[in-house]
């Protein structure tokens, strides 16, 4: 999913060799609304825990600047099955790190050692 629409988005998809997959465009974040993601305060953009993560992020995968509707989107992480959210992470802050293994494995019933 993402917040622009689908010819903003085309250009990143293909750099990232998904031209092809199916996405939902949602400039109007009524799925973010949906899910329970909120939105940052003006402060925590300047944190420089955000900046940090957020140079890490675009030298490791090239995001580079980001829509304006986006920069103070709180992400988040689910695993869902049929409609049934099994597992989910909502961001507090746009450097938080979720364990995703640990979303699986609560979504999943596993025991992580």
């Amino acid at each position: 999913m993402h917040a622009v629409t689908p010819g903003e988005a085309d250009p990143w998809f293909a750099r990232a060799g998904l031209g092809d997959v199916p996405r939902i465009s949602d400039p109007e974040r009524a799925h973010y609304r949906a899910f329970g993601l909120g939105r940052t305060g003006a402060g925590e953009l300047v944190s420089p825990r955000v900046w940090a993560r957020g140079t890490v992020c675009a030298m490791a995968h090239g995001f580079g600047a980001q829509p304006s509707q986006m920069l103070r989107q709180l992400p988040g992480v689910f695993v869902i099955r049929g409609s049934r959210i099994l597992a989910a992470y909502r961001h507090h802050s746009p450097a938080d790190r979720p364990d995703y293994l640990a979303l699986i494995a609560q979504s999943t019933g596993i025991t992580m050692p």
